[in-house]
């Protein structure tokens, strides 16, 4: 009888692995219906990866697990007590989790300001709607004033244009938004491509000063 394998958890590496590949797929930045096919996509990234040690990964237990870091990092709250420069508190795990909480609570902001200006827009409409078929039922009365319909003059003509003039503003207002929406998550995106740059320069500063600080431990002892 075979004995069940015992359930791994997730390493250190397994964890800053994780974190890289997020940081590069970013799925909570993808539109609605395609969140878990980017999950999927990061999890398909990792089972091929040679030193990841969780083959069972899949989309659930990547977002799961890193949400469950994302809000351990949320909570914990240290940026504040982090010096300057390099030290031993600043690691690549922590830099990668301030760059994609800052991220993540980006695009969930934006998702509310979607959702309120569909709102707005969705409240405009209706309001559009009510004054022409308010309008409709008031010019039922007048269908004898035909030339002045035709030449735009009735109040009916008069209110089809403030109409069309105030649906054209809303539109345009819409479209402004939306562009403004756009710039700022380009100019999100290229700061946060900037920070890891940073972040790499970093981590490998970290790395030579290791190797140096062994090389130079090393010459001692062999003195």
């Amino acid at each position: 009888m075979s004995t069940p394998s015992k359930r791994r958890n997730f390493s250190e590496e397994d964890d800053i692995m994780l974190l890289r590949q997020v940081s590069l797929e970013m799925p909570f930045q993808a539109r609605r219906g395609l969140v878990m096919e980017r999950w999927n996509s990061v999890a398909a990234s990792l089972r091929t990866a040679e030193d990841f040690s969780r083959s069972d990964i899949d989309a659930k237990r990547s977002c799961n697990r890193f949400m469950l870091l994302l809000d351990a990092h949320r909570k914990s709250d240290k940026q504040s007590e982090r010096a300057s420069g390099i030290d031993e508190d600043v690691t690549e795990k922590s830099m990668l989790l301030d760059d994609l909480l800052a991220a993540y609570d980006d695009a969930k902001n934006a998702d509310l300001r979607r959702t309120e200006e569909s709102r707005l827009a969705a409240e405009h409409i209706d309001a559009m709607g009510s004054l022409v078929r308010e309008e409709a039922l008031h010019s039922l009365g007048k269908r004898k004033r035909d030339k002045e319909d035709d030449d735009g003059t009735s109040g009916g003509g008069k209110f089809m244009k403030m109409f069309t003039l105030m649906h054209e503003q809303a539109k345009a207002d819409l479209e402004f938004k939306k562009e403004k929406l756009e710039k700022e998550r380009e100019e999100r995106r290229q700061e946060l491509e900037e920070r890891r740059i940073e972040r790499q320069v970093l981590v490998e500063q970290n790395r030579q000063q290791q190797e140096s600080m062994i090389m130079l431990i090393k010459m001692l002892m062999d003195k």
